[in-house]
């Protein structure tokens, strides 16, 4: 896995490496050259290029000056625009050092940007917080209003790198360079639509070590369990699934095709005679049971069915199954009964918000899978401070509620309770769709049958769920697709994946 730092982690791998003996202007020097290649690459070329590098204060500015001065060396036509005064330490050395080379920095003006074929972002740094304001903010705005592509130091000037909050002006990068290790910022919206494509530079600071990861097709592919020779049903996983009511069969039926598309040998859905009704023409591979008479499920259905929820190897509870105080005993009882993991999606997460303390209770595996609506209803809190630091509020539930956290949305949040996260950044738009959150829960609870750690089987699902939703969007160019789709392109999905364990 890639390390995704927080910018205090960097700021301690930076120190780290100081303390080590690489000096602040080695690495400052190195950094300004991992951009300048960057941004040759970008253009395609080097004479008759055209370069606009916009400094700020800092190490950000320091590294911009290097970038300024090896471009020119390279057969660049360089400007560079400064935005502080006062400069001191390696970005103070760099500078007099671009002067020495022949380049004069001037002030900011806009009018200066005309021309450029690329333009370097080296006003603020990953440090940066709130809202860009003054000279830097027109710079900004300037910059985006400019039709040369933008190389940004680090992460776009104006994104919060810690949440990737953005509050105000931030520049729109083609080409992040991220020095040593991408940042949080760059990993989640908004600031994940400001970084363009993340270039990881290694200027020599060593990261042995990270609270948070950003996955890989072979990260994935080195987990999931391969079939033998003797393989058969009960031996690949055995799943139950408690979902549905009248009037909301989709939900099960969906997270059930998601469960059988992802592997499962062996799926009962457990539900009321209309879901059944439904799920004889959508998916006649899927075992039922049903519930005689009734229009939702209740605690009792434990008990009339305890022979399959006893011979699962893992247990999905809530799609589709409905609100009320019948559902909310259900799945209480389920958590303090089920012995196989347990994945809490939908409606089952929805009746615990008045209690979600629940969760903590239960010593087996739980994986719960909210939206930011869900999550913030088992917290207390808004849908919008839910998204305002996605990664610290999914750390913050696994912590609380004792389980492994998969917060849906932009850069899919995966935690577990020690801390350690997962961003995946696989599917798009494509998965803004009623029903794609129901056929993600049936491929979390299929992969968890098969006996993996629920953390890395959560975290799995959540990668193939997103190649199969950009798979089929690909059928598509992206418009119209359905859950359905997604559910249908599992397989392809899994088989994209596991060839990158043999390349």
């Amino acid at each position: 896995m890639r390390p995704l730092l927080s910018p205090e982690e960097m700021a301690r791998a930076d120190r780290a490496a100081v303390d080590a003996g690489t000096s602040t202007y080695m690495l400052m020097e190195r950094a300004g050259r991992a951009v300048a290649r960057a941004a040759i690459r970008l253009v395609a070329g080097r004479y008759g290029r055209r370069v606009v590098v916009v400094c700020g204060k800092g190490n950000n500015g320091g590294d911009g000056f290097v970038a300024a001065r090896v471009l020119a060396a390279e057969g660049l036509s360089v400007r560079c625009l400064t935005l502080a005064d006062g400069l001191q330490g390696a970005a103070k050395e760099h500078l007099e050092r671009m002067i020495a080379a022949g380049i004069s920095p001037e002030r900011f003006d806009a009018g200066r940007l005309e021309g450029a074929d690329v333009i370097v972002d080296a006003i603020f740094g990953t440090g940066f917080r709130g809202v860009a304001e003054g000279e830097p903010a027109r710079a900004i705005e300037a910059v985006n209003a400019s039709e040369a592509p933008v190389v940004a130091v680090d992460i776009p000037s104006g994104v919060d790198g810690l949440t990737g909050a953005v509050s105000g002006p931030a520049v729109r990068a083609a080409v992040t360079v991220a020095m040593g290790a991408e940042k949080y910022g760059t990993a989640l919206p908004p600031g994940l639509a400001h970084a363009g494509t993340v270039e990881v530079a290694d200027i020599g600071i060593p990261v042995e070590s990270s609270e948070a990861s950003v996955m890989a097709p072979v990260d994935v592919a080195g987990i999931i369990p391969v079939r033998g020779t003797d393989a058969h049903k009960r031996s690949v996983g055995s799943v139950a699934i408690l979902a549905g009511s009248d009037g909301m069969s989709g939900a099960a039926i969906l997270t059930s095709i998601g469960t059988m598309r992802a592997g499962a040998g062996y799926a009962t859905l457990i539900t009321t005679p209309y879901v059944d009704d439904a799920k004889k023409t959508r998916a006649p591979e899927l075992v039922s049971k049903v519930a005689p008479g009734a229009s939702d499920l209740g605690p009792e259905v434990l008990r009339s069915f305890s022979d399959v929820i006893e011979r699962a190897d893992a247990v999905a509870i809530g799609p589709g199954l409905g609100q009320g105080t019948r559902q909310q005993e259900l799945v209480e009882e389920a958590l303090r009964s089920v012995e196989a993991p347990v994945v809490v999606d939908a409606d089952g997460l929805n009746v615990l918000s008045d209690r979600p303390e629940v969760i903590l209770d239960r010593t087996a595996p739980v994986v719960i899978t909210p939206h930011a609506g869900e999550m913030a209803r088992l917290l207390g809190t808004s849908s919008s401070e839910v998204q305002g630091n996605r990664l610290e509020v999914a750390r913050a539930a696994a912590l609380r509620f004792g389980c492994v956290v998969l917060l849906k949305g932009a850069s899919t949040v995966i935690s577990q309770p020690s801390g350690r996260s997962v961003v995946n950044r696989t599917g798009g738009p494509e998965l803004a769709t009623a029903g794609t959150g129901d056929v993600l829960t049936g491929v979390v609870v299929s992969l968890l049958a098969t006996g993996i750690d629920a953390f890395d089987a959560t975290w799995a699902a959540a990668f193939v769920h997103g190649v199969a939703g950009s798979l089929a969007a690909s059928a598509t160019d992206g418009y119209g697709v359905l859950a359905g789709d997604v559910a249908a392109a599992l397989p392809e999905a899994f088989a994209v994946v596991m060839k990158a364990q043999s390349t």
